[in-house]
């Protein structure tokens, strides 16, 4: 029996914010108005906070990103000194297993694995029991052979 499921989904944009002011009522007004525009947000990770600043990346489907540049743009009108990177052209593999929850070491294999083959992973999100890494999607072929012959 395999304990690993492994997906992947094409065709995914990595949103950047830099500058975010550090509060939740920030963060609540960003996400708000990407959910009034009816984006889907998929990764979401933030840094630590430094000083009243924080950073926040999110992946989104390529589709939307012209609306998610239009809704950064009303952001941006009252968060002066925001600073948007976006990044195209990239794929997320999702590793599941159950075991993620009661091993230790599984996360070490990944990125392991993947430094033993020259691939960069852009973002990474964990759940417990789901490991979800964003890549340049020209190592989409690689990535998969990769992961299938470390987890399955």
């Amino acid at each position: 029996m395999n304990d690993y499921t492994i997906s992947s989904i094409n065709d995914v944009v990595l949103v950047t914010l830099s500058n975010v002011p550090n509060s939740t009522a920030a963060l609540a007004d960003i996400f708000k108005a990407i959910g009034e525009f009816q984006i889907n947000v998929d990764m979401i990770c933030q840094t630590a906070p430094y000083k009243d600043t924080t950073e926040i990346s999110f992946t989104i489907d390529q589709t939307d990103l012209t609306k998610t540049l239009a809704v950064i743009g009303q952001i941006k009108e009252s968060c002066d000194n925001l600073f948007t990177e976006i990044s195209t052209g990239n794929c997320k593999f999702i590793i599941h297993s159950e075991l993620l929850k009661t091993q230790s070491g599984i996360a070490a294999r990944l990125f392991n694995v993947m430094a033993e083959n020259g691939l960069q992973i852009k973002l990474i999100t964990t759940s417990d029991v789901e490991i979800s890494i964003l890549l340049d999607s020209s190592e989409f072929d690689k990535v998969e052979d990769v992961l299938k012959k470390e987890f399955q």
